[in-house]
C-alpha cells in the first residue's frame, strides 16, 4: 500500500554511528547525502518523505511553452545504504501518493480520488477524474427512468482532449465523460451520471464557468460555478517621455508596454453544509484551471487569489444556506507593446 507523502516516512539503515544513502527513481539518483546517528546507540533512521515531496513537485518547465514531463503515481523510490560511498545495497522501496490530505482515514484504493463539492455538471463541459488505477471505469448515466453504462478509458498520453499532461501528474491516468457526447439516448436528454464513487446531476445550459482543481487527496474535481461571475481587466503601462516640442501637436508621452491581467469574481451559489465543508479543496488548491463554457475545450489555468474565507454552516449563517465569493486570476498576463 502507498504511503500518502505528507505522512513521515522513516528508514532504518542499522546500528551504525553514520552511512551513506540515496534515493533513486528507477536508474536516476534523486537524492544522494551522509546521515549520523543522533544517539549515542540504537539504529539510524532517516526520514525520507521531505526529500521525495520535492521529487514529486511538479516544477515550471524550464524552456518556454514546454510542458512538464508526465509522471503517474504512485511513484516508487528506491533507499539504498554504502559504508564507502560506492557499493550500495538496497534498504527498501516505498511507493508515495501525491496525497496532501493530511486526513489518515483516507484511502484511495477504496474512496476513490473524487470529491467535488457540488457535483452538478453543465452538458456543455467535461467531467474528469483521476484515478491511481489503471484500466477501465464503468459510467452510469442515467436519461431520466432510462439507464445506460458506459465504459470509461484511461489516458495517460497528450492527447489534447482537455488538460494534456498535466492532469497525469496526479495519478495513473485520468478519466474524461464529453457531455456532449452523450447529451441524448433514446430520445431522452442526460440528467445524471456515476463515476466511481461521485455522482454528477446536469443542470441547464445557463452557467459560464467552470473550474477543474487539484483536491488535497491527489485528483482532480470541478465546480460549476452557478452564482454570478464578474469578469474585469486590469492594466499596468510602463511609458517613456520624449523630448519636448511646442512647435508641433505630437506625442511627448508614449506607451512602452501595456500589461493586463483578467480576474474573475465567482460566486458559487447556495451550499450545504458538507458542501460548505469542501470548498477548502479548491480555495487551497495549488493547480486551478478555468474554463469558459462558451468555449468548453479550453482550459487556462489560473490562480485563486482570495487570502482568507470563512467556512460557514446552516446555523452559523443566519440560518440560511452559504455561498461563497472569492476572486480568481487567469495565470497569465496579455502583453502590448
Amino acid at each position: 500500500m502507498a504511503v500518502p507523502i505528507w505522512k513521515d516516512y522513516f528508514c532504518n539503515l542499522g546500528a551504525v554511528a553514520s552511512q551513506y544513502f540515496r534515493i533513486r527513481v528507477n536508474s536516476t539518483t534523486i537524492y544522494q547525502g551522509r546521515a549520523f546517528r543522533a544517539a549515542s546507540s540504537g539504529n539510524l533512521y532517516i526520514r525520507i518523505n521531505d526529500i521525495c515531496a520535492d521529487y514529486m513537485a511538479q516544477t515550471p518547465p524550464p524552456v518556454p511553452n514546454s510542458t512538464p514531463s508526465q509522471v503517474t503515481f504512485p511513484m516508487s523510490f528506491t533507499v539504498q545504504k554504502s559504508s564507502n560511498g560506492s557499493s550500495w545495497t538496497t534498504v527498501e522501496t516505498v511507493d508515495f501518493n501525491d496525497d496532501w490530505s493530511y486526513d489518515s482515514s483516507f484511502n484511495p484504493s477504496t474512496m476513490g480520488m473524487a470529491f467535488p463539492i457540488t457535483g452538478r455538471i453543465d452538458l456543455r463541459q467535461i467531467v474528469v477524474q483521476t484515478r491511481y488505477a489503471s484500466g477501465s471505469v464503468t459510467a452510469a448515466a442515467k436519461y431520466g427512468a432510462t439507464n445506460r453504462n458506459i465504459t470509461l478509458y484511461l489516458q495517460t498520453s497528450s492527447d489534447g482532449t482537455a488538460f494534456g499532461n498535466a492532469l497525469a501528474h496526479a495519478g495513473a491516468g485520468r478519466m474524461e465523460f464529453d457531455c456532449p457526447s452523450y447529451e441524448t439516448y433514446s430520445g431522452k436528454k442526460l440528467t445524471s451520471v456515476t463515476i466511481g464513487n461521485a455522482t454528477y446531476a446536469v443542470t441547464d445550459k445557463c452557467c459560464r464557468v467552470v473550474l477543474y482543481y487539484k483536491n488535497p487527496f491527489g485528483g482532480y474535481d470541478h465546480l460549476l460555478i452557478e452564482g454570478n461571475a464578474k469578469r474585469r481587466r486590469a492594466s499596468s503601462r510602463d511609458t517613456f517621455t520624449a523630448d519636448y516640442d511646442n512647435t508641433a501637436q505630437r506625442r511627448e508621452d508614449w506607451v512602452f508596454v501595456n500589461e493586463t491581467s483578467e480576474t474573475w469574481t465567482l460566486h458559487t451559489g447556495r451550499l450545504s453544509d458538507e458542501q460548505s465543508a469542501r470548498m477548502p479543496y479548491l480555495l487551497e488548491s495549488t493547480d486551478v484551471f478555468f474554463c469558459d463554457l462558451d468555449n468548453p475545450t479550453v482550459f487556462v489555468p489560473a490562480l485563486i487569489v482570495t487570502d482568507s474565507y470563512d467556512i460557514q454552516t446552516f446555523k452559523s449563517n443566519g440560518r440560511t444556506m452559504t455561498d461563497y465569493g472569492f476572486d480568481v486570476r487567469l495565470a497569465q498576463k496579455q502583453y502590448r507593446r
